[in-house]
């Protein structure tokens, strides 16, 4: 049996309030989108409970992250995409270098 910590519960909860504030809507509205009743939505942020995995998934996908990350912290495809998007920037950097030379 894994047991969650309540660290681990208290991350989680951080994670999903920072990327709701990101978004630039309430806890209600997310709670909307999520088709959940905000008082459940409420209850679990103030008392520490986690969702359940089908719940937790919907608040990922609304929130646009991976599950692993709202869980862990830790996204391996968002790594990936760093890596994608400083390849981008650094090809960016040397268009604009090429530019600037051939005007």
């Amino acid at each position: 049996m894994n047991i969650i910590l309540i660290s681990d519960v208290d991350a989680f909860w951080r994670r999903v309030k920072a990327l709701i504030k990101l978004k630039s809507v309430t806890m209600a509205e997310a709670a909307k989108a999520c088709d959940l009743p905000y008082s459940t939505f409420r209850g679990w942020v103030y008392k520490r409970i986690i969702p359940t995995i089908f719940d937790a998934y919907r608040l990922a996908r609304y929130l646009g992250v991976s599950m692993e990350y709202l869980v862990c912290g830790k996204d391996r495809s968002s790594r990936m995409n760093r890596e994608v998007l400083d390849l981008l920037e650094k090809a960016e950097a040397k268009l604009r270098k090429v530019r600037r030379r051939t005007s």
